[in-house]
C-alpha cells in the first residue's frame, strides 16, 4: 500500500468542543498505512514525516490484534513483531523511517497486529502569548498483516431477519486471511419491483475466523412499502448476497 495517513491540527476541533483554550495537534502523515509480511516479504519499512514546524518524538508499540465474539478489537502485548526503533524523533520536514518484521512468517492462517506510532508529550508547543492551551497527542495504529502461503477467501452470511423493523445481519470471516469491509448494501423493493428503500451500513476490518452482528431499524411508513430485502456484503475481495421476502409482521 502507498496511501498515507495525514494527521494534522483540523484533528483537534473535535476536541474544541470539549475545551476552554486552544488545542493542538503535531502535523505528520503516516506511509503506507498498513503492511503485509509473510514468506515472501518478511520485513518491510513505514515512513513517518513531520510535517509541523517543531520537532515531533514518537514512541512505538506493537500489539496482537484480534476480535471478540461481538467483533470488538482486542489488544495484547506480543513479541512476534520486531521493530526499529522504539523511540522515534524527527526534525521539521524530514522523514523517519520504521523498519518491521515477523519472527514466524509462515502461518496457516493469517495473523494480524497493530504497530501503534504514539506522539510522546511536549512535541507540540504553543506560539508565545497564547495562554492556555490542551496538547492532542495523536496514536496511530498501522494494521499488520502476516498472510498465510495459500490466502483463501470466504464469507458467511449466518443470519438476516427483519423483526419489528429491526433488520438484523449476522457474518462470520471463514477465510484464512482479514476482510476489508467496504459496504453492508440493504435494497428494499416493492411488490412491482420497485426500489423503495436503500442503505449503506459502514464498517472496516472483519478478521479471520471473527464474526459481528449489525442491525439498522426500518421506519414503519418505508417497511410497510417492502415486499423484498436484498443484502449485499462487500469487501476488497469478495461479496456475499442474501434476499429476504417480507412480510407486514416483520414490521413495526
Amino acid at each position: 500500500m502507498t496511501k498515507s495517513f495525514r494527521i494534522d491540527a483540523l484533528v483537534a476541533l473535535c476536541w474544541a468542543l470539549f475545551a476552554s483554550g486552544p488545542v493542538l495537534a503535531g502535523e505528520f502523515s503516516v506511509n503506507p498505512i498498513r503492511l503485509e509480511l509473510g514468506a515472501s516479504v518478511r520485513s518491510s519499512v513505514i515512513g513517518v514525516k513531520n510535517e509541523d514546524k517543531q520537532k515531533l518524538s514518537f514512541q512505538l508499540q506493537a500489539m496482537e490484534w484480534t476480535q471478540d465474539a461481538a467483533g470488538k478489537d482486542q489488544y495484547a502485548e506480543t513479541q512476534d513483531l520486531v521493530f526499529f526503533p522504539k523511540i522515534l524523533s524527527i526534525e521539521p520536514g524530514e522523514e523517519g523511517l520504521i523498519r518491521v518484521g515477523a519472527k514466524t512468517a509462515v502461518v496457516a492462517a493469517e495473523k494480524t497486529y497493530r504497530l501503534f506510532i504514539e506522539e510522546l508529550p511536549g512535541t507540540t508547543r504553543a506560539p508565545q502569548g497564547s495562554g492556555a492551551q490542551i496538547n492532542v497527542l495523536i496514536r496511530f495504529g498501522a494494521p499488520i498483516f502476516v498472510t498465510p502461503p495459500k490466502p483463501r477467501d470466504s464469507l458467511d452470511i449466518e443470519s438476516f431477519i427483519l423483526t419489528k423493523g429491526v433488520v438484523t445481519i449476522a457474518a462470520r470471516n471463514t477465510g484464512n486471511r482479514h476482510q476489508l469491509v467496504q459496504g453492508i448494501n440493504l435494497k428494499g423493493t416493492d411488490s412491482a419491483g420497485n426500489e423503495v428503500y436503500a442503505l449503506t451500513l459502514a464498517d472496516r476490518y472483519l478478521l479471520a475466523g471473527s464474526a459481528r452482528s449489525y442491525t439498522t431499524p426500518i421506519s414503519a411508513a418505508q417497511c410497510a412499502k417492502v415486499s423484498s430485502l436484498a443484502l449485499e456484503f462487500q469487501t476488497d475481495k469478495l461479496s456475499a448476497t442474501r434476499k429476504l421476502d417480507v412480510t407486514r409482521t416483520m414490521c413495526p
